[in-house]
C-alpha cells in the first residue's frame, strides 16, 4: 500500500511539473522595429524564419510565429535599405521541470516541437542603405 500511495504521488508530480508540450503553446507573437540610422522605420517588411515555417509582417505590427528549438532570422527591407538579425531561442521555465522531475523524455519532447523555448517577444534589425525621406 505505501508503495501504491509513493508511485501516485510521484506521477502526480511529474504530470504537475509541467511538460511544456501540455502547458505551452506552440505559437508565439513576436513584434519587430526596423532601425535605419537609430530611428525608426515604418513600413519595413520583415521576414522572420525558423525551422517550423516563414511569416511576413510590416512594422510596426506584431506577427504570430510557430517556436521551435532553432534560431530565428529575422531579415528587413525598405527601399534599398535591408537589415538582418539571427536571434537564439531559450528555454521555458517548464522545460527545466521537465529535466528535474520528469527526466529527459519530455525536454526531448519539447526540443522536437519546440514549445519549451521562446524567442524575445521585441526584435529590433539595425537597417543599412538609403531610405528616402
Amino acid at each position: 500500500m505505501r508503495f501504491l500511495r509513493m508511485t501516485a504521488v510521484l506521477g502526480v508530480a511529474v504530470l504537475a511539473s509541467g511538460c511544456s508540450t501540455i502547458v505551452s503553446s506552440d505559437n508565439q507573437t513576436v513584434s519587430v522595429k526596423a532601425l535605419h540610422q537609430n530611428k525608426e522605420v515604418s513600413g519595413s517588411i520583415c521576414t522572420m524564419q525558423n525551422s517550423k515555417g516563414e511569416w511576413t509582417t510590416v512594422t510596426p505590427q506584431s506577427v504570430n510565429i510557430r517556436k521551435s528549438f532553432g534560431d530565428l532570422t529575422v531579415t528587413c527591407r525598405k527601399e534599398s535599405a535591408t537589415g538582418t538579425k539571427v536571434v537564439a531561442s531559450s528555454a521555458e521555465g517548464s522545460t527545466f521541470g521537465n529535466i528535474l522531475i520528469g527526466g529527459g523524455i519530455g525536454a526531448l519532447i519539447d526540443a522536437g516541437t519546440g514549445n519549451g523555448y521562446i524567442y524575445p517577444s521585441y526584435i529590433s534589425v539595425d537597417m543599412h542603405g538609403i531610405i528616402s525621406n
